[in-house]
């Protein structure tokens, strides 16, 4: 039976007549549906969906200069008024000149209130209500969504010349040292100023002890070759004896080493 067709990135870019980098800023920002097919294609029944999409999604994530290229009437990246009764997310964002992820965190932080058709749409009227708000919205909210930790960690390494990692990103979130402004996906996203306030000794200090930690702990596959066992029988024994893992599910070097005296010691063995 032939495969199912299926785009990638770069293939849902060329069939949709953009670039590979309009496909990564839609995706991240929601204008784009995650890939449906293995987690990193997109099936060609939702491929479908987009095409009469196209001008929405780059009058967000496009070049500043595709109004103008494309001969598209007004400024340059300017959202056309949507006409209807009810409204989207992304038809909220066009009306009220709104990025589409600041619905989304506006939604998040309560600055708009939920949907009241169905329970996914704003009726005209609510939507008329909230033109008033937009300037509060856009000043609680900032002009960039924040990054997620992995970015956020690129953009340290950037700023501190550090080997910064997504667990060094996490580590500073979770001794409240970075608070999130909002989440994508079910992932924090931090902010560049909070990210640029942090001192860089302070980075450095988490950055050491994660690769101190590294230095100085294995793996589960490390640690049964550490002592010559299979696998099987050092994860039984590591239970046995109460011999957890630490962080990034390491395993401290000189426990694993004393594992076998006290397998010994717990048989009775001399």
């Amino acid at each position: 039976m032939a495969k199912e067709r299926a785009f990638g990135p770069h293939q849902l870019a060329e069939w949709l007549g953009i670039e590979p980098r309009h496909v990564r800023r839609a995706e991240t920002r929601g204008l784009i549906p995650p890939p449906d097919v293995g987690d990193e294609r997109w099936s060609v029944g939702l491929a479908k969906t987009l095409p009469d999409r196209v001008e929405e999604i780059l009058s967000v994530v496009g070049d500043e200069n595709y109004g103008e290229a494309q001969g598209v009437a007004g400024k340059a990246g300017r959202r056309q008024p949507v006409k209807g009764d009810t409204f989207g997310p992304h038809q909220l964002a066009s009306e009220l000149e709104l990025q589409r992820w600041q619905v989304g965190r506006a939604e998040q932080r309560g600055l708009l209130p939920p949907p009241d058709v169905d329970g996914k749409r704003w009726s005209r009227e609510v939507v008329e209500g909230l033109r008033g708000r937009v300037a509060e919205i856009k000043e609680e909210l900032g002009d960039h969504p924040g990054l997620g930790s992995i970015d956020a960690a690129k953009h340290l390494a950037g700023r501190t010349e550090l080997e910064v990692e997504r667990e060094d990103v996490r580590t500073l979130a979770g001794e409240g040292h970075l608070r999130p402004v909002g989440e994508f996906r079910g992932y924090p996203m931090f902010s560049l100023e909070s990210l640029d306030g942090l001192e860089e000794e302070l980075v450095a200090e988490v950055v050491g002890e994660r690769q101190r930690w590294m230095e100085r702990s294995v793996t589960a596959k490390e640690a049964a070759a550490l002592l010559g066992w299979p696998a099987g029988r050092f994860e039984v024994a590591a239970e046995r004896n109460g011999l957890t893992p630490g962080r990034l599910g390491r395993y401290d070097r000189a426990e694993v080493e004393g594992l076998p005296e006290r397998e010994r010691e717990g048989r009775g063995e001399e």
